[in-house]
């Protein structure tokens, strides 16, 4: 994996970048959350979709699920900041059976813990091909938060993640830091 820090002082940030432009607005919305209903559930999942290609499939699957539970599972992640794996493979089934839809929700509604995956990331953080039955593994993104982790720790991160606000205009959590670099690299 390339070294985001070095990477960092070259990484262009557009202000009037649809993303960064929409993101303050997202995470505000969540931000006064406490408890998710299953309204705040639905509707945050089309936010969310909102930023991907992609058309939204509520509880796509087979085994249908109280949309009900989705909005249990964010309020748990918002309030603990932790997630079983079958809580995030349960959440990623009720949203396309995406678990890159699911971390997006998952980090609007605690952006300190979780963070973005896609495709992107995933290609920049394992240097494969990020086919959809690599991206959809739990234990992948599980790995990728422990990389994130990781980096956080590193000596000079804090002037790093200081550099990326200054180029967004903005607060952000360290791991959205990490992912926008890695994004904006990625490719």
């Amino acid at each position: 994996m390339r070294d985001v820090l070095e990477l960092e002082p070259t990484t262009q940030i557009s202000r009037d970048n649809s993303y960064v432009v929409s993101y303050p607005h997202i995470l505000a919305h969540f931000r006064l959350l406490d408890v998710l209903s299953e309204k705040d559930f639905v509707c945050g999942a089309h936010i969310v979709y909102g930023w991907m290609p992609t058309i939204l499939d509520l509880n796509p699957g087979k085994f249908k699920v109280p949309l009900n539970k989705g909005a249990e599972i964010l309020t748990v992640a918002k309030k603990t900041g932790r997630l079983t794996d079958s809580e995030l493979e349960l959440l990623a089934n009720l949203v396309n059976n995406s678990l890159v839809g699911a971390s997006k929700l998952l980090h609007f509604v605690s952006p300190e813990t979780f963070a973005i995956w896609d495709s992107k990331i995933y290609a920049f953080v394992f240097e494969e091909a990020a086919h959809n039955y690599r991206v959809n593994q739990a234990v992948k993104y599980r790995k990728y938060l422990y990389e994130l982790e990781r980096i956080k720790c590193r000596t000079g991160f804090r002037a790093f993640h200081e550099s990326v606000q200054s180029k967004i205009g903005y607060e952000i959590s360290a791991l959205r830091a990490i992912e926008l670099v890695m994004f904006l690299n990625s490719g």
